[in-house]
């Protein structure tokens, strides 16, 4: 069976098995604890060996297929899937690493519309973890040296936006090559990593270049995280806009005896607020002290995509966010 779906639906799958581990039975506990402590040692064995087996993470794999992983992969609705791709937007590495521990290959591949997502991919055995893979044999790719935007060229690329011809002049550059507007970067000449989009890329008052994705990838890898928006363009320092995952969160406060009513209700709580102070110090550990997360504030609905919140991919819109909570925003630097 091959599974694509984009970084949202992983994460949510993520999110469910390490949250309704706690439901279980003290038994199945431990066994799952046992089970997920091999998967992170599987994980980085393979990972470090482009995605392939080694001898320590094979017999991992023996052990823990029949105790705990053939289980876990059927409650999640996976246990025949051979190979699976995220694509459409970045995920956490943390996340891929995970599926890879406990037998679902997981690659990053990239494309667009406009390129009929022909563009790179990870290749079983030569996958890197953090990159999109490499690009398809035969194909035109290359890196802008000045802008560090990707740009491809091939027969599969479109023609055109129907009856846009200055949005599609814009789109190309004067030799042919469609603009992406991705940022990306090589990783050992081989493979590629995208560092964001090129309107994405806050610009602090201080002048470093931050790339928002990264450090909003991080935060989503807490189960208790369900949307996260960096900010920080012309600002002094980085803030962000929080929204959590209603059904995790809603099952830890049960757990702690917190009562509430509605999902603003839950997200205003002090002990809530302090859960996710506690994300968002570990994910600051991961960065430098400049792109440091030193304020945030939690959205006070779920983000949906008929509101115009989100994508069709259930990435965020920025631009709408922004008008829509920016009184949140200003807040933060008042």
């Amino acid at each position: 069976t091959l599974f694509f779906a984009v970084p949202r639906i992983w994460e949510k799958i993520h999110a469910s098995v390490m949250i309704k581990g706690g439901d279980v039975t003290p038994f199945k506990r431990v066994w799952l604890g046992l089970g997920l402590k091999m998967a992170a040692v599987i994980g980085r064995e393979k990972v470090s060996n482009g995605g392939k087996h080694t001898p320590k993470s094979w017999l991992l794999n023996l052990v823990g297929y029949p105790l705990v992983f053939r289980a876990l992969k059927e409650r999640i609705g996976l246990r025949r899937c051979w190979h699976a791709g995220s694509g459409a937007a970045p995920i956490a590495p943390e996340v891929l690493e995970f599926f890879i521990g406990i037998g679902i290959p997981v690659y990053e591949l990239y494309g667009m519309t406009e390129n009929s997502a022909v563009a790179t991919v990870n290749y079983p055995g030569r996958m890197k973890l953090g990159t999109v893979g490499e690009p398809y044999p035969d194909i035109g790719f290359r890196i802008d040296e000045e802008t560090g935007e990707i740009q491809t060229k091939h027969p599969a690329v479109f023609a055109g936006y129907w009856n846009k011809p200055e949005q599609t002049a814009e789109t190309f550059t004067d030799d042919g090559w469609l603009k992406t507007g991705d940022v990306g970067e090589w990783v050992d000449g081989t493979h590629v990593r995208i560092v964001d989009r090129i309107k994405h890329i806050i610009i602090t008052s201080g002048g470093k270049n931050i790339s928002p994705s990264e450090i909003e990838n991080s935060l989503k890898t807490s189960p208790y995280v369900k949307e996260a928006m960096v900010i920080g363009d012309g600002r002094k320092f980085l803030a962000a806009l929080i929204g959590i995952e209603m059904d995790t969160v809603g099952d830890w406060a049960l757990r702690q005896n917190i009562p509430y009513t509605t999902y603003r209700d839950l997200s205003e709580k002090p002990e809530v607020l302090d859960l996710i102070q506690k994300v968002i110090n570990e994910t600051n550990e991961k960065f430098a002290r400049v792109e440091s997360i030193r304020k945030f504030k939690m959205i006070p609905k779920e983000l949906d995509h008929e509101d115009g919140e989100l994508t069709a991919t259930q990435k965020i819109k920025r631009s709408a966010m922004e008008d829509m909570f920016g009184d949140l925003v200003e807040s933060m630097y008042s």
